[in-house]
């Protein structure tokens, strides 16, 4: 009679749950069930799962069941003359948990990896060749995250169990248990599907559901600094000299709308004159798209203060610091609606702040596109920042139906005003 039972054949964390037929003394099999735990949660007594937490409990009705269903085929295999083997135990676990064989490569962690050593190589349409560092770093903490889930799972996934199953597990892991807001977890699902999509190209195997896997952006605020909030900066004092070369950084990010790695990047050198009109004219590093800003006349007074120079040069990490410094020295502090970092936890947390803690580098690019939004034509603004879609920068300054309509009701009200103040002529005899 046929014997079955579990064993672990490491102690290292995690270890591979194997399982071992036994039909006669020479006739002993051991494979691979595709379940993993950490050996200090396995009985040596009972080889199984010590039912500590729900994870364990149900890892342990898992194998209960996966030993029911080999016992039964096990039985009618013996009824039907069919030879059982090591291979045979292999197919029948895979069928049962609904597994196929799989390569290294098909292990999500490593086609993750595969994907990110690939990205410095990876061509765009407008020909840019690679992606930015930030981008790479980004994929990276996906793969570190994945990981995690994996052990908390105490399962390995491949690329072909990305299903709509496995998208609604890990984002709930990723909100509830590792604390990101939703927009990071929602953004972090966009990642993982352009990942299998990348695999599917490639001829690996995906789910069927891979189409209906979406990721998500839920409405977040829109934090930047209006005309009078900058004025009120400009016309503050401050005693400390970093602070005034950070005013001045952040003037001219308020009036060319470029990303703080672009913007403290710049230097007299990418100044360049073009029928008589001075224009800043460079390549943003993450689009790669060529940029050419006329200089405003906000701008140019900083740079004749510098001697045709822009400010000194300082890191991103000084700037953010430095904003939140000058915002709230000019007393920029209404209650605002924003995300702010906790430092105890590591997280953003959602909540009405004064407005200067909420402050960081992004504030220039919105600020840009939110002021002169509807003062310059949308098409020139996204020229500028560079976004790929009006869908997109509408998006981004946070614009609603509502504000469309406004903006035509404003219109008309303008046109109608204009064609009243149009005196009526009238055609005059001429006198005899």
């Amino acid at each position: 009679m046929a014997t079955i039972s579990y064993l672990l054949q490491s102690q290292n964390n995690p270890a591979n749950i194997y399982v071992r037929l036994s039909i006669s003394r020479k006739n002993v099999f051991k494979r691979k069930t595709g379940y993993i735990i950490d050996p200090k949660n396995w009985s040596r007594k009972t080889n199984l799962p010590i039912p500590k937490d729900t994870n364990l409990k149900n890892l342990k009705t898992d194998l209960s069941n996966l030993k029911t269903e080999i016992e039964k085929r096990c039985n009618s295999a013996t009824t039907n003359g069919i030879e059982i083997s090591g291979n045979w135990l292999h197919e029948q676990i895979n069928s049962i948990t609904g597994k196929q064989d799989k390569t290294d490569k098909d292990l999500l962690t490593n086609y993750v990896q595969l994907y990110i050593d690939n990205l410095p190589y990876k061509e765009f349409p407008n020909g840019k060749r690679g992606v930015a560092i930030g981008t790479i770093q980004k994929y990276t903490t996906l793969k570190n995250k994945i990981g995690a889930y994996q052990k908390h799972k105490k399962k390995h996934f491949y690329v072909k169990n990305v299903d709509l199953k496995f998208r609604n597990d890990f984002l709930k892991y990723l909100i509830e248990r590792d604390k990101l807001n939703p927009n990071s977890a929602g953004r972090y699902i966009r990642f993982l599907k352009t990942i299998c999509l990348d695999a599917q190209l490639n001829g690996y195997e995906v789910s069927k559901q891979l189409k209906q896997i979406k990721g998500f952006t839920e409405k977040a605020s829109k934090v930047f600094l209006t005309f009078d909030e900058l004025s009120k900066i400009e016309t503050t004092i401050y005693k400390r000299t970093a602070l005034e070369n950070a005013k001045d950084w952040l003037i001219i990010g308020c009036y060319t709308g470029q990303r703080v790695s672009d913007l403290l990047a710049f230097t007299c050198n990418i100044i360049k004159v073009r029928n008589g009109i001075e224009l800043i004219e460079f390549t943003q590093k993450k689009t790669g798209k060529r940029v050419a800003i006329p200089i405003h006349p906000k701008i140019k007074g900083i740079l004749d203060k510098h001697n045709g120079q822009f400010p000194t040069q300082l890191s991103a990490q000084k700037f953010n610091k430095h904003l939140k410094d000058l915002c709230k020295i000019a007393e920029i502090n209404e209650p605002t609606d924003g995300a702010k970092m906790d430092k105890e936890i590591g997280r953003k947390i959602q909540g009405i702040y004064p407005k200067y803690e909420l402050i960081t580098s992004h504030v220039c690019r919105r600020s840009f596109a939110s002021n002169f939004y509807g003062e310059i034509p949308t098409a020139l603004l996204m020229s500028i920042t560079a976004h790929s879609t009006e869908q997109q920068f509408l998006e981004y300054i946070g614009k609603t139906t509502n504000d469309f309509a406004l903006q035509i009701a404003e219109y008309w009200s303008k046109h109608q005003l204009r064609a009243n103040d149009k005196t009526p002529m009238a055609v005059i005899k001429k006198a005899n």
